[in-house]
């Protein structure tokens, strides 16, 4: 081979691996989004599961925060979100939890997958664990949105 048909294939080849690898930061930058997903935002809230429970859990999601509340407990309130896509609809959900009477602060890792209008929910490691069926129990009682908060309403027994 001559001179200029080397220097043509090594610089091809430079050209490329650079590609390559900018190709492949950039694809996994992109992948963590600050805040929480719009497609989440809104009032949730779930049945109750007992009878001693006045109302049944609430999920408020904003595009910086997430608070879950549950009758007889104090919030959950979550701050410094980032989220990332898992598949169609699933979601990742990263961030700290604010100190709150029983609840200690520390961090946050959830996943939440929206099917309609309803919200299930379940934790990290479970949905790693077994993905296809991570939100079975979440599936008997899913949060549903609303404008409006409400007390009481029918049990679900689970």
């Amino acid at each position: 081979m001559t001179t200029p048909k080397i220097l043509k294939i090594m610089l091809l080849t430079a050209v490329s691996l650079v590609g390559i690898s900018v190709g492949e930061v950039s694809s996994s930058a992109a992948s963590w989004h600050k805040g929480t997903p719009k497609e989440l935002h809104g009032k949730y809230q779930a049945k109750r599961i007992s009878g001693a429970e006045g109302f049944g859990c609430t999920y408020i999601i904003t595009n910086k925060s997430l608070v879950m509340s549950q009758s007889n407990w104090p919030l959950y309130k979550n701050v410094k979100m980032k989220y990332k896509k898992l598949k169609a609809h699933t979601y990742l959900l990263v961030g700290k939890t604010v100190h709150n009477s029983y609840i200690l602060a520390g961090n946050y890792k959830s996943v939440y997958y929206l099917k309609g209008k309803e919200l299930l929910h379940t934790d990290y490691p479970t949905y790693k664990k077994n993905k296809k069926n991570a939100f079975k129990y979440s599936e008997k009682n899913p949060a549903k949105r609303t404008k409006h908060f409400k007390d009481g309403g029918p049990i679900v027994h689970m």
